[in-house]
């Protein structure tokens, strides 16, 4: 299975990371997984991330980038994970409030209509 799986549904696009680390080994090969589907027009985008236990700052970097790349072009980024605790990287660097976060991917897609 790939570290990034990249789908098309509805019009949208999701990438699945497949990883339950996610660190800066695999961060700068997520940037321009993203950079590359925004570049290509993809502007209904669903980073994935429900399978990942940790994310380290450097891979969430990557994901703040993602953000505002899409909102200079007036879109939107939606975000998928399952669960968040009082350790997660949403909840320590405060963004919670920042990403339209959702527990199921199906849900996150539903919501660019």
């Amino acid at each position: 299975m790939e570290a990034f799986e990249k789908i098309f549904v509805d019009g949208v696009f999701v990438i699945a990371v497949n990883l339950t680390h996610s660190t800066i080994k695999e961060a700068d090969e997520f940037r321009a997984t993203i950079e590359e589907e925004i570049n290509s027009g993809h502007t209904n985008l669903v980073i994935d991330i429900s399978k990942c236990d940790y994310i380290d700052s450097t891979f969430f970097g990557a994901i703040i980038w993602a953000l505002g790349e899409l909102s200079d072009k007036g879109k939107k980024l939606k975000v998928v994970k399952q669960a968040i605790s009082k350790e997660d990287i949403f909840t320590i660097t405060n963004t919670l409030n920042v990403f339209d976060l959702y527990k199921i991917r199906e849900d996150a897609i539903k919501s660019f209509e």
